[in-house]
């Protein structure tokens, strides 16, 4: 009987595919891949592999120049690297196409550097560890600050030559910068200067659903998932994903109203920036897969309010040599410029927990988005972020760097 009602809705839904797709528009971006999308909107990329120094394999694209740039790429060119936040990938910081941080970012004379986390789609691979085992997804946020940032950034000095460049993270994107910047100081004098859009440090005053039953119950969700041995990955890609986006999100559908509100339940409901005919592009690389200890890590701050590593509970003296991990040093990070950008309408985060960051980090500049219904994905999925956020990041990058301002950019 199990096996029947399987054949009826995967029937069910292949052919409602078939049929929507042939009588309903779509956004041409839609089924497209990291790289297919890139070469539909007329850029030039390079993609390269590297290894971390604890042996994950990771792929970053490079985009060395505007759209209508017809020479060979120039090294000269300030470098900034942007990474995507949890569950996310690197399509989506230029998912809003001539508007992306990242086609606007080449567009004004930067090298441009777009790269996957561990474990995220478009980064799977180890040098020795199966993507299917257990000690493969034994890695949180604080692994891709203190490892995959630095990776990138090594990749950008062998390429260029460059040893200074700028910093661009998303959500997660920001708490792993924030990682590596209290513990990589090496590292993080080589950075001019950050923005970090919404990074999630503190969650005390989060408003996602279910959240504080969630949290509360973090260490025994833990442990069952460790003891049935699946604490492994979580919410990777699954093509089945899009055929239902395109099924019930795609413009013409009648249900498309509820999946804006679904993205407003989980972001901060902002209808106004959604543009909703891009849901179906969205789905069609994302969720895009994270550890299940990415999340625990984030439960932990929220459970605990204190940005501390992540917590190995028996195992924190044979990995710290005290009973509890160690806080971040926040206090320790200064003269660097980083921007912490943050909206009203956050749900993984309230103003209050953005600006306790902002006041627990010496070299911080407050970013308040000037739009009451700013939520966390319009960062890069909002219609007007242009208008609201990337307009004077790139002009404080062009500063930053002595760049020449351009009045009028070819799109």
């Amino acid at each position: 009987m199990h096996f029947i009602l399987q054949a009826v809705l995967v029937s069910f839904l292949i052919c409602g595919f078939y049929h929507i797709t042939a009588e309903t528009w779509l956004d041409p971006d839609t089924g497209l891949n990291l790289y297919q999308f890139i070469d539909n909107h007329g850029y030039y990329y390079e993609n390269y592999s590297i290894v971390t120094e604890d042996n994950y394999i990771l792929n970053t694209v490079r985009i060395p120049r505007g759209k209508n740039e017809n020479t060979s790429t120039n090294t000269t060119k300030p470098a900034t690297l942007l990474l995507h936040g949890i569950l996310s990938n690197p399509e989506d910081l230029i998912i809003l196409g001539d508007s992306s941080i990242g086609f606007l970012l080449a567009e004004h004379g930067f090298d441009v550097y777009l790269m996957a986390s561990r474990g995220n789609t478009y980064s799977v691979g180890h040098k020795t560890l199966s993507r299917d085992s257990v000690a493969y997804w034994n890695f949180s946020w604080h692994e891709v600050g203190y490892y995959d940032i630095p990776a990138n950034m090594d990749l950008i000095t062998n390429l260029t030559g460059n040893v200074n460049i700028s910093f661009i993270g998303h959500s997660q994107g920001g708490t792993a910068f924030v990682a590596l910047a209290a513990t990589r100081p090496e590292y993080r004098i080589r950075i001019s200067a950050a923005h970090l859009f919404a990074p999630v440090v503190y969650m005390k005053y989060a408003r996602l659903p279910f959240f504080d039953l969630i949290k509360k119950n973090n260490e025994i969700l833990q442990d069952v998932l460790t003891d049935l041995k699946l604490n492994k990955g979580v919410l990777s890609y699954n093509p089945f994903l899009l055929p239902i986006a395109i099924l019930f999100c795609s413009r013409d559908a009648p249900t498309l109203r509820l999946c804006v509100d679904l993205l407003g339940q989980l972001c901060g409901p902002d209808p106004i920036q959604i543009n909703s005919s891009l849901i179906t592009v969205l789905s069609t690389n994302d969720p895009a897969g994270a550890s299940f200890n990415q999340f625990f890590h984030f439960l932990q701050i929220a459970r605990t309010n204190e940005f501390r590593l992540f917590d190995y509970r028996s195992n924190n003296f044979a990995v710290y040599n005290q009973s509890k991990p160690p806080f971040y040093d926040l206090s320790s990070v200064r003269n660097i410029p980083i921007y912490v950008w943050y909206g009203y309408n956050d749900y993984f985060a309230g103003v209050q927990d953005y600006q306790r960051l902002i006041k627990e980090l010496p070299c911080a500049i407050s970013k308040l988005v000037n739009y009451s219904l700013w939520s966390h994905i319009d960062f890069f999925f909002g219609i007007e972020a242009q208008k609201y956020v990337y307009s004077e990041v790139i002009s404080n990058l062009q500063d930053v760097f002595g760049l020449q301002k351009q009045e009028n950019v070819v799109q």
